[in-house]
């Protein structure tokens, strides 16, 4: 019986030239040998279905080697340590805290392309109840900023870095977003970039540790 079942089957699969788009199955006693009481159940799987774990698969690969790429490339076991979003609190005024971040950025080459006054505007507004001295300082090192973006130019979306200040509890807060967060951007994976990115994360974190040493 076993034999002619297959046999048909072959036949079958024959006469559809070979390819079958959709495969769909039941379990149980599907011979009629009794061995097997339990109820039986549909099992299917479609070529879509197919295509969508191919899919899912190919993303969760790529996630994992742009992981291990990034990770290779790690220039200090601080970056390591380093939060994606980096603050440190002083005791400084906001105008003194302006001034030593500015002379910390130009001493790194940094270029300060604009500063934006947050607490300003906002009040201009008629919000009196906001954060006093909010600034958001642009800054850019184009050195860097050229090797990151030759082989990914959608992240000049992230250029340039920002590193913003604001005052809580009577104390001064500075600190900045983590360059290299961007390397979950990338399309092309470039491990000249994500040095370059990393090493920016340690230079942005000496300037701010800097700035409040002082």
């Amino acid at each position: 019986m076993k034999k002619i079942i297959l046999a048909a089957l072959c036949s079958l699969i024959a006469s559809c030239g070979g390819v079958i788009k959709d495969v769909s199955f039941e379990t149980g006693d599907y011979l009629g040998t009794g061995y097997d009481d339990k109820p039986q159940k549909k099992v299917s799987l479609s070529k879509s279905e197919k295509k969508t774990e191919t899919k899912t698969e190919a993303k969760t690969e790529k996630k994992s080697f742009l992981e291990s790429l990034a990770s290779a490339v790690v220039t200090n076991s601080e970056d390591e340590e380093m939060s994606d979003i980096y603050e440190r609190t002083t005791k400084m005024s906001y105008e003194e805290l302006d001034l030593a971040l500015r002379t910390e950025l130009e001493n790194h080459n940094f270029k300060i392309v604009h500063v934006l006054n947050i607490t300003k505007g906002v009040e201009e507004q008629g919000n009196k109840d906001f954060w006093k001295h909010m600034h958001i300082y642009l800054v850019c090192k184009l050195s860097k900023c050229s090797v990151i973006m030759k082989n990914n130019p959608q992240l000049a979306s992230q250029f340039p870095f920002k590193v913003y200040t604001y005052e809580k509890d009577g104390k001064m807060v500075v600190g900045t977003f983590k360059p290299s967060t961007a390397i979950k951007y990338m399309g092309n994976l470039d491990a000249d970039a994500i040095k370059a990115l990393k090493e920016l994360d340690l230079e942005l974190k000496k300037i701010i540790d800097n700035v409040v040493s002082q």
